[in-house]
């Protein structure tokens, strides 16, 4: 049976309506945090906060390297004054995080500046395997201590420092609403549970706008991953 869907109109390409470059879409005087921002979504996600005019932009993840080569692309790529700062910090270590975030405020001034927009970025697929046939339990668990535990800690990190009316934007997978995807159990539960944090934040602090997206089927190294090398209809582009 197909799949009923609301959406009339499926793009696989960026269109005018979604330029960042728009005066509509401008994100002038925001300050910005992304996690898992070094790399793949993560790192296009930053490069369009730039072009939209972002005040601040910080990029957290677990490798540095990775990090300060998004810094220098979207300071050398974008004629604009967005201040770019990065942050080693792994979301399943709370104190980590408790830390950047503070560092962060602190360092745009004002005895501690407000946080606008969270992108909630960072994620981990396991390896494919069934319940009972996974080639690790512990990589198995570690869906849930990244994408679960990992978005408990990442949200008690930044509420204390966010604007009233500030955004979060979860980064999700369709496989968290699809039936039965072969190898995928860890990776499913753990996404669809993290969607249900995410649900609950947005009724526990109804001043915050909370969304869930779903960024499209995009070719990244976790979904070269996922897919083994079966063949895939991707999106337009490719983020490394």
């Amino acid at each position: 049976m197909a799949v009923q869907s609301p959406t009339k109109t499926y793009h696989t390409s960026a269109y005018a309506a979604i330029n960042p470059s728009l005066p509509a879409l401008s994100s002038a005087g925001k300050n910005i945090v992304i996690t898992g921002g070094g790399s793949g979504i993560g790192s296009e996600i930053a490069k369009a906060f730039a072009q939209s005019g972002a005040s601040s932009i910080a990029l957290l993840g677990r490798t540095e390297a990775s990090l300060l080569q998004t810094k220098r692309e979207i300071e050398t790529s974008y004629n604009n004054t967005t201040k770019v700062s990065t942050y080693v910090a792994d979301i399943t270590n709370p104190a980590a995080l408790s830390q950047s975030f503070e560092s962060h405020s602190q360092s745009l001034g004002g005895g501690g500046a407000k946080l606008h927009v969270l992108v909630a970025n960072a994620g981990f697929l396991p390896s494919n395997g069934t319940l009972l046939a996974s080639p690790s339990p512990e990589d198995w668990f570690a869906g849930f201590e990244i994408n679960v535990k990992g978005a408990f800690n990442l949200l008690r990190a930044f509420l204390p420092h966010a604007a009233e009316d500030a955004v979060v934007l979860n980064t999700t997978s369709a496989v968290a609403q699809m039936p039965f995807v072969a190898g995928m159990s860890s990776y499913a539960a753990s996404k669809l549970a993290a969607a249900k944090v995410y649900e609950y934040l947005h009724h526990e602090h109804p001043g915050l706008f909370v969304l869930s997206v779903h960024p499209g089927t995009v070719r990244t190294g976790m979904s070269e991953k996922a897919l083994g090398g079966v063949e895939v209809a991707f999106d337009d582009g490719e983020c490394d």
